[in-house]
């Protein structure tokens, strides 16, 4: 036990971005073998959305030097976990699925609280959906997300390794969800336990009512438990459309000037 979280403490960098590069690039593949969709303009997407995750990973190293590792050291030992005395697995899977709640609940709270929503919803202008999908988010929801992310950590006391493993699974996620990959029968067979392409392109319709269901970010039980679960597309899959109606530039300006268009110029 305290090995593997040794390993996985002093060896976090190899194990993050070795699983990241990895899942990204075999996604990427796997859609090119097998895609959901078909999908144009493959090239310039991909340069908007990387230049996007490149840009908020150092965005956030500059505003929290040491990421949510530094947060998980500076709380140790103290939060609910630490007030209860768990420790050891409990405490890292405690933490794991906690967090994953977390994530969840945040993203009801970007689609619902006016403020929020305009710097969620450059995410949801791309007007096709796949790997690179799951770079595809605003520098102002990053900042957001760190901060609530952040106050969680703090709260439960997670541990670091638990912490770490969450990042990975975070990014990783990420990248498998909006994948175009066609998983068949093996789609519905996963979405019992996490959330799979199908399941989470629903979210991203154009369609008012089903981009507010499935929300979840790895475990699918939260939807299903709260009343947020939509299993098929009115329009199945193929037909359904993505994106915003009222954002039909899928730019990188566009993207990255969404927030303040809503704040600030007049309707």
């Amino acid at each position: 036990m305290a090995g593997f979280f040794d390993h996985l403490v002093t060896h976090h960098a190899s194990w993050r971005s070795g699983i990241f590069v990895s899942a990204l690039m075999a996604l990427a593949v796997l859609e090119i073998i097998r895609p959901r969709r078909v999908i144009t303009n493959r090239p310039q997407r991909w340069f908007n959305h990387l230049f996007l995750g490149a840009a908020n990973i150092i965005l956030l190293r500059i505003v929290l030097p040491g990421g949510l590792m530094a947060v998980a050291i500076f709380g140790h030992g103290n939060g609910l976990i630490g007030w209860l005395g768990i420790s050891g697995w409990a405490a890292f899977f405690i933490s794991l699925i906690a967090l994953d709640f977390v994530v969840y609940a945040q993203h009801i709270g970007l689609h619902k609280v006016p403020f929020l929503w305009p710097l969620h919803a450059p995410h949801h202008g791309d007007r096709a959906l796949d790997v690179s999908s799951g770079l595809r988010f605003h520098p102002g929801e990053a900042l957001v997300s760190a901060a609530i992310k952040a106050a969680a950590i703090l709260a439960l006391g997670a541990p670091l390794a638990a912490v770490i493993a969450f990042e990975i699974i975070l990014s990783a996620a990420s990248l498998f969800t909006h994948a175009n990959w066609a998983l068949g029968r093996v789609d519905g067979w996963l979405r019992w336990a996490i959330v799979t392409p199908d399941m989470h392109r629903i979210h991203h319709s154009r369609v008012a009512h089903e981009s507010h269901r499935n929300f979840g970010f790895f475990i699918s039980l939260w939807d299903r438990l709260f009343n947020t679960w939509q299993a098929q597309p009115e329009n199945g899959h193929q037909n359904m459309a993505i994106g915003l109606d009222d954002m039909p530039d899928d730019g990188l300006t566009a993207t990255l000037n969404r927030p303040w268009r809503q704040w600030v110029q007049k309707p």
